[in-house]
């Protein structure tokens, strides 16, 4: 994020190329799919960050409760919105999904937060989502005083790592599905020798912020067979591979250390590991999956 971007035709050049003028610049306005252009700040000044959305109909007179979703590693947020829009229209959800381009955001800033050499919390991109979120209150069309966070692949990255760093977020629930590798709530020596962002080392994270964020609600969702250990996507970095082969595998590791610490600490923790069946690398049938442990008969 070294460069200031001016002018709404650079910023709309690097949202997706269907991004058409936002007529309003509170979010969920209009019943349907659409999008608004967030206004944030970084370590390079003012930032201009494209928000999909999606209102059900249901959802058109009264408030209704928020799903955040990020995008995956193609940072199609597009995607990452219509993918939850049969739960939407199901359960009457309001659906925003930030575009967090490569070229702003790398994988030191959107998967890994920015966190590593930045003690300024603030500038992390998890505060994005906090910020854009007063802002979705302010719009008046948000029930209740938090929001399910929900990442698919590189977006369940973003997810439990959000979760485990920023534990006083606003978040009700926070789903962290296929992700490719995690960050263990742990130091270096329990994690094998590995610092952030496959342990907690080199973050500002304490003993006091993990048992906070062991004691929020995390769902940690497994695709039965995401267990392909060549898959072109999956980060084969030395951390990755230490903590299993596939991501079926390295899920299990994450919330079987993650049981560990919480015994460890004396922390009753919420997190929870859902298996879903006859579904791989699939984010439409993970977001579904999620929706109906959440929201089925509630």
């Amino acid at each position: 994020m070294a460069v200031r971007l001016v002018g709404l035709a650079l910023v709309m050049g690097l949202a997706s190329s269907s991004v058409t003028l936002a007529h309003d610049l509170r979010p969920f306005q209009e019943v349907g799919r659409s999008h608004v252009l967030h206004e944030d700040v970084s370590p390079a000044g003012t930032e201009t960050i494209n928000i999909e959305t999606y209102v059900p109909q249901a959802c058109a007179a009264k408030p209704c409760r928020l799903v955040i979703s990020m995008h995956g590693l193609l940072r199609n947020a597009e995607a990452a919105r219509d993918n939850w829009i049969e739960a939407a229209d199901r359960y009457g959800l309001l659906v925003a999904a930030p575009h967090f381009d490569k070229e702003r955001f790398p994988t030191r800033l959107y998967q890994q937060g920015g966190v590593r050499g930045e003690p300024d919390r603030s500038r992390w991109i998890y505060a994005t989502i906090e910020r854009f979120f007063d802002v979705a209150l302010g719009s008046g069309r948000v029930e209740g005083t938090g929001y399910v966070l929900f990442g698919h692949s590189a977006g369940a990255q973003f997810v439990h790592r959000m979760a485990i760093l920023m534990p006083e977020a606003r978040f009700t629930t926070a789903i962290s599905a296929n992700a490719g590798f995690y960050t263990l709530p742990v130091g270096k020596a329990a994690a094998g020798g590995f610092s952030y962002p496959y342990s907690l080392d080199g973050t500002p994270a304490t003993e006091a912020s993990a048992k906070l964020a062991l004691a929020k609600p995390l769902l940690v969702m497994l695709g039965e067979r995401d267990n392909d250990p060549d898959h072109e996507q999956l980060n084969k970095s030395k951390g990755a591979e230490a903590q299993g082969a596939s991501r079926l595998d390295r899920g299990r590791h994450f919330m079987a250390v993650a049981r560990a610490e919480a015994q460890r600490l004396g922390v009753a923790s919420p997190w929870r590991e859902i298996l879903v069946p006859d579904t791989a690398h699939e984010q439409r049938k993970m977001a579904n999956a999620a929706a109906q442990a959440l929201f089925e008969a509630k």
